[in-house]
Formats: structure tokens, C-alpha cells, sequence
């Protein structure tokens, strides 16, 4: 191994970029910053639901279907509230159910802008609003959790003690 050549490569590294990126000052600000996006995302997505339901019967009155779309819809709500309540795995649940459904609806979007673009263009925002659910997430993941993750004092002590 030529130690010069590596010497060299090593000189041309410029890390002052790296270094002097802002670094957020209070993490408990930040937190809360990233647990209002998810709670927006997470009304989005629920009140999207509820604006999509008459779109989803299709003009069929079948007691199943309908008993199958109400108890979806009423499940989504429940859990969208429990992960704005911070209820334990609520919001992991959400987010899962946010990441299947975008997953589901994203490889059929090119297909439904071919037969009729009202419906692809309501299928293309629910579609985004679950995806941005779970970027939010990811985001509010990466700040170190919740609000109540930075306040907490079990936290501090833990995080003392090392």
C-alpha cells in the first residue's frame, strides 16, 4: 500500500463543510417540531379517508362492502387518533398501515390515469399523504422520538448514569 498516495488522498478531503453544518440547538424544540408534522400528516390521511368514502361504495349499496368500508374507516380513525394521543405502538401501527396502503396504491396509479384521471387523481393525493405519513415519521424517528422521550426524567437519569 503506497502510504503517500493515501497521505494525499487524505489532504484533499475538505471536512470544514461537514463540520459547520447547523446543528439544532435544542432537541426538545425539534421534537416538537417533527410531532406537529406527523399529527398534521396523520389528520391528512384520516380526513382524506373520510373524504374518499363516498368514491370507495361506487355506487353499490352491498351490506358487506358497505359493513367492510365503515369498519376500515372507523379502524383508521382510532388508530390515527391513538398515534396523535401518543398511545404505545399507535403510531408505529399507523404508519405501517400508511406505508402498505401508499405501496399499494402507487404501482396502479399509471393504469388508472389511463381509464379515468378523477379517480387516479384522488387515488395520487392519498397515495402522497400516506407516503409523506411515514417520511414524517422516519423524521420524527430520527430527532430521538417524541417529546416525551426528551422530557422524560427516567431518560435523564439513564443518560446521566453513562
Amino acid at each position: 500500500m503506497d502510504c503517500e498516495k493515501t497521505a494525499n488522498m487524505n489532504d484533499s478531503i475538505d471536512y470544514k463543510d461537514a463540520l459547520s453544518a447547523r446543528v439544532q440547538k435544542n432537541p426538545v424544540r425539534f421534537a416538537q417540531k417533527c410531532d406537529l408534522l406527523y399529527n398534521a400528516f396523520v389528520i391528512a390521511v384520516c380526513s382524506w379517508a373520510v373524504v374518499e368514502f363516498p368514491l370507495e361504495l361506487g355506487g353499490s349499496i352491498d351490506p358487506n362492502g358497505l359493513l367492510a368500508l365503515v369498519v376500515s374507516k372507523v379502524l383508521l380513525g382510532l388508530i390515527g387518533t391513538a398515534a396523535i394521543a401518543n398511545l404505545r405502538f399507535a403510531r408505529q401501527v399507523f404508519t405501517f398501515i400508511c406505508g402498505v396502503g401508499a405501496f399499494a396504491i402507487a404501482p396502479a396509479l399509471p393504469l388508472e390515469y389511463t381509464r379515468c384521471v378523477a379517480i387516479a387523481v384522488f387515488s395520487t393525493v392519498e397515495c402522497i399523504g400516506k407516503a409523506a405519513c411515514v417520511a414524517s415519521f422516519a423524521i420524527a424517528s430520527s430527532a430521538g422520538g417524541s417529546v416525551d422521550a426528551h422530557l422524560s426524567v427516567r431518560k435523564r437519569t439513564t443518560d446521566d448514569q453513562t
